[in-house]
């Protein structure tokens, strides 16, 4: 059928120069402060998608001096292991204040802590004490924080539910001006009122640093490897919402194309990255569907 267009391209030529919204609506939790304006920002129709199986996303929120938390990373590995691609996890490392004796930096050593994990903390609750998480930014018995002894209970509801939205990520590196490029297409296959906001992040694997433990003599190890730790939000923290300048009504066979990059640190392995996206309710504040894909 023929493409019916409901909102223009903006499309940004230099992409060091994004420029930087504040937002006037109130945030979902978990997420707050910037919005960076996306490179392509175009919604239109097509024929409706067959629905996807919903995915779900854990924070597992965490510290390098946490002597329990690498059980926290085995618990997140268990899991994703047993879901075949369909669960991914985001590793929260942050100054969280009251925390310092479980989350500072070692020194000498490569600091994981970053702002965009601290704000996501922040919005979510008082994580009192570590290893914790969230799964999909659910309330469980009125706190969004979950002891990770529970993540699996969790995840095995969030999975069982449907999603009104596919999602279709690609992410590309660009050595020659060092940028990395994440382009999202969110498929929507039912009617959806709500407003919601769509999250870009980037995460690194097998980065060494040293990891209170308590299951060793020292204490701690030199040479722990750190898997899916937060880098960046392309995002910003407030999200890009789907509903675009436009207002384009979000239909069943409704597509929401975004597209963000961002110049890679010099800290940030490529080969060992992945992008992250995931869409969050503004109603229930919770993740409606999430995927990742290698940096390549």
């Amino acid at each position: 059928m023929n493409f019916m267009k409901l909102a223009s391209i903006g499309l940004t030529a230099v992409i060091a120069t994004l420029s930087i919204s504040s937002c006037s609506e109130e945030p979902p939790v978990g997420l707050f402060v910037e919005t960076l304006d996306p490179l392509l920002d175009t919604c239109y129709l097509e024929t409706v998608a067959t629905p996807e199986l919903k995915n779900t996303l854990i924070y597992d929120i965490t510290g390098v001096r946490c002597s329990n938390c690498p059980k926290a990373a085995e618990q997140a590995k268990t899991i994703i292991n047993a879901n075949n691609g369909r669960v991914s996890v985001i590793a929260l490392y942050a100054d969280i204040p009251g925390l310092g004796q479980l989350t500072d930096a070692w020194d000498g050593f490569p600091v994981l802590n970053s702002v965009d994990a601290q704000q996501i903390i922040a919005s979510l609750g008082n994580p009192g004490s570590l290893p914790t998480g969230c799964v999909d930014q659910i309330e469980v018995n009125n706190n969004r924080m979950v002891p990770f002894t529970k993540w699996s209970a969790e995840v095995s509801k969030r999975l069982a539910l449907p999603t009104p939205v596919n999602l279709e990520i690609t992410a590309t590196y660009d050595p020659s001006i060092k940028a990395i490029r994440v382009n999202t297409k969110s498929l929507f296959t039912e009617v959806v009122t709500d407003s919601m906001d769509i999250f870009v992040g980037l995460t690194e694997n097998d980065i060494e640093s040293k990891q209170s433990e308590n299951r060793v003599s020292s204490g701690h190890v030199d040479d722990y490897k750190h898997e899916h730790v937060l880098r960046k939000l392309l995002t910003g923290s407030s999200g890009s919402e789907i509903k675009n300048t436009k207002k384009c009504d979000l239909l069943a066979g409704t597509v929401v194309e975004k597209q963000f990059s961002i110049i890679k640190d010099d800290a940030w392995k490529v080969p060992a990255m992945h992008a992250v996206v995931w869409i969050v309710s503004r109603t229930t504040k919770e993740v409606v569907h999430v995927k990742e894909v290698s940096v390549k």
